[in-house]
């Protein structure tokens, strides 16, 4: 049965406070407004955050100079001494227990399993139809200390290796309950936990439709590609429907979320966390798709100052000409926005879950960079617990945007945060940046 969900908040006349951590008092006694509020409302935990409970330089750091790099070269600022460490349309990350670090090719159709070093220590799976083969692999899962999942294109095969490359089962989708929902393999997004997964439906109206999603038509240059190697026809505007979100539990029941414009699975066990549009509050969802929790802050948006803007604009220019030098056709000039010029910054560029459950946060700061140049980070109960900043900069995305669909392009857990870089020639590489825990 395909379960709709349409949540209507309740607030109460009087909302009386569950707890709240309040901030150290000044050298009168008198105490500062709480960094956090918490209360119930209608069986949902609000968790309102005034401000970070570390202040500036008294939290986690992230280094800026990368401790390991894998594929791109041996060391840094050096070309690579051997193309069999070259890594190339890599779609899942993870760091593993001893330290190692795997990352999923779907063209080269092989799990590598790396030392930090940079050294290659195994390969798992090869191309083919066979037991522990792939076709295509979308999509890597880690189940510590030991398991790797690997999701093959259209859920043809959900491959359970350890970490010597020993098979250990296989399995695929149910293919026929799928049919019945009007879900196909090829609508797969991603996995969530055993069992259970999202799939995109594309081109449906969402009705009645959740406060975090909108499924309104948008347009979009496209562009048709004749043939590999081939130059693109010229680009055309036309309207699309944002893909809604559907998680399929392990009955194969589905309930929708609608077309939300970030999202991020994590913790234990397992949470569905959904930004809102433009509201700085994030809701968290059971598996069985209940709303728990609404994370909300009280802090106003990041205003997008002259000298932002023109950071931005030159960002974009940048990326459109190394789109225009690859031949992607672009839209004419002064056709490119997508609407009137935004005031302000959006509350999210980013939603990612660690291992470990803590909610990171990309976002902008008052640096007039035009980059989302910090992290946010939320304790698994959904309190602020302060601001990572980076120092390195770039538009890679770690995880769901509308525009973008679902990636695996990093991992976070205790000590690293670990990414997928490309260089200007587009050749990837994987690095890892350590996370320094004061504070």
């Amino acid at each position: 049965m395909n379960k709709r969900l349409a949540v209507t908040i309740a607030v109460a006349s009087a909302l009386s406070a569950a707890g709240c951590n309040p901030a150290p008092g000044d050298e009168d006694g008198a105490a500062d407004q709480p960094t956090v509020v918490v209360w119930d409302s209608a069986g949902i935990e609000i968790v309102e955050n005034h401000a970070p409970e570390h202040a500036a330089g008294e939290f986690w750091t992230l280094d800026s100079v990368p401790e390991f790099v894998l594929g791109g070269a041996n060391t840094l600022g050096e070309p690579a001494h051997d193309s069999a460490q070259l890594v190339w349309d890599v779609v899942g990350l993870a760091r593993l227990e001893d330290g190692r670090v795997a990352g999923l090719s779907s063209k080269g159709t092989q799990l590598l399993l790396f030392e930090p070093s940079g050294k290659l220590s195994r390969t798992i799976g090869r191309s083919g139809e066979g037991p522990g083969e792939f076709t295509r692999p979308e999509w890597l899962e880690y189940h510590p200390p030991d398991t790797l999942v690997v999701w093959d294109y259209f859920m043809t095969s959900i491959d359970r290796f350890d970490t010597a490359g020993t098979l250990l089962s296989e399995r695929r989708g149910n293919h026929a309950r799928l049919r019945e929902l009007g879900i196909y393999g090829e609508d797969f997004a991603f996995p969530i936990t055993e069992g259970y997964f999202f799939a995109a439906m594309m081109g449906r109206e969402v009705d009645p439709e959740p406060t975090w999603s909108d499924c309104s038509p948008r347009e979009f240059w496209t562009v048709r590609v004749v043939g590999e190697g081939q130059p693109v026809s010229q680009g055309g505007f036309s309207a699309w429907l944002p893909p809604e979100y559907v998680m399929i539990d392990s009955t194969y029941s589905a309930h929708s979320f609608g077309c939300p414009s970030h999202m991020a699975v994590g913790g234990h066990p397992p949470s569905i966390y959904i930004a809102a549009r433009d509201r700085n509050e994030i809701y968290q969802f059971n598996l069985d798709g209940a709303l728990s929790r609404i994370i909300r802050r009280s802090t106003g948006p990041v205003p997008i100052t002259p000298r932002a803007r023109r950071a931005m604009e030159q960002q974009r220019e940048m990326v459109e000409r190394e789109l225009e030098a690859r031949g992607r056709s672009m839209p004419p000039e002064g056709e490119r926005s997508g609407g009137p010029p935004r005031d302000t910054h959006p509350p999210f560029f980013d939603v990612v879950v660690d291992s470990e459950g803590y909610l990171w946060v990309r976002e902008w700061s008052e640096s007039e960079t035009g980059l989302p140049d910090r992290w946010s980070v939320f304790s698994p109960e959904g309190r602020w617990l302060g601001v990572v900043p980076v120092q390195w900069g770039g538009l890679v995305s770690c995880g769901f945007g509308r525009w973008k669909g679902y990636t695996s392009s990093c991992w976070v857990d205790r000590d690293f945060l670990v990414i997928l870089q490309r260089d200007e020639l587009d050749v990837e590489r994987i690095e890892g940046y350590r996370i320094r825990r004061g504070g």
